[in-house]
């Protein structure tokens, strides 16, 4: 016969605290001598909550409410258990709602401790995170409300700082799809005039164009925008592009490129050499 496969085991148990803060540690004798908390296994069809107030009841006698789910964590074949299993731990932090808790087979010592006190009791690996989280959990509740308004007001300002840059950030380069379309006409201007030969660009008009470029320049200077040198300049792969050749040093450029504000919106394509 083909052998039977072994899977892990999904437990549910919770860290039951009452209204004075306690929490209730358990001794079941699967645990040999550590002190764990109550819970059991998920049976079939059965929604994880659901076994979860039902093993608690049938093992302590004891009714929860407030229930929060705290973390998942994996035990295989751990130390404290009497034998070898896998267990998949679904945990849990829950209030007691009421109830008398009663001794039985699956729990014959219990007690309620401040979980400030439980540092020198022999404890499950898998609870030891629990009670850090209540205690972590009380410290917070039990914060001033003149802390809690400290610190919401840090809060508070953290974000008008962060609105603040991120409007400056706006305002700084909201215009960058604008000067996607413009700068093309910006440089058909420039090579125009750089295309003329010494008689052709005493021309008036050839005049009247390099004083629309050099006006064109300093609006453009003035929201931020900076063209990238790059003629006899090493080549740097964050501000160019090199469409033909070997080496680096910029030969020649073909387009050139641009920043705003320091942001490059536009890389210079170049010929190395």
């Amino acid at each position: 016969m083909e052998e039977l496969k072994r899977h892990p085991e999904v437990v549910v148990g919770p860290l039951i605290y009452n209204d004075k803060g306690e929490i209730l540690l358990i001794k079941n004798p699967k645990f040999k001598d550590f002190w764990t908390i109550p819970g059991g296994h998920i049976e079939l069809d059965e929604l994880a909550e659901e076994a979860l107030k039902r093993e608690i009841l049938e093992e302590t006698g004891l009714e929860i409410k407030n229930i929060e789910p705290i973390s998942f964590s994996e035990g295989i074949n751990p130390e404290f258990f009497y034998k070898k299993k896998h267990f998949i731990f679904l945990s849990y932090l829950a209030e007691m709602a009421g109830g008398e808790i009663k001794p039985g087979e699956e729990m014959t010592e219990y007690l309620w401790a401040a979980p400030e006190k439980v540092s020198e009791l022999k404890i499950t690996d898998s609870v030891k995170p629990l009670i850090e989280y209540y205690l972590e959990k009380k410290k917070n509740n039990n914060e001033t409300w003149e802390h809690k308004y400290l610190r919401a007001l840090a809060d508070y300002q953290n974000l008008l700082k962060a609105t603040a840059k991120d409007r400056e950030d706006f305002v700084k380069y909201a215009f960058e799809d604008f000067l996607q379309d413009i700068l093309p006409v910006y440089d058909h201007l420039k090579m125009s005039v750089a295309s003329l030969n010494e008689e052709e660009s005493k021309n008036p008009w050839a005049v009247g164009v390099r004083h629309v470029l050099k006006q064109f320049k300093d609006v453009l200077e003035t929201r931020g925008v900076e063209e990238i040198k790059t003629l006899g300049e090493k080549f740097d792969h964050n501000l160019m592009e090199a469409i033909d050749g070997q080496g680096e040093t910029v030969k020649q450029e073909i387009m050139p490129g641009y920043k705003l504000n320091g942001k490059v919106i536009r890389h210079a394509k170049v010929i190395v050499e």
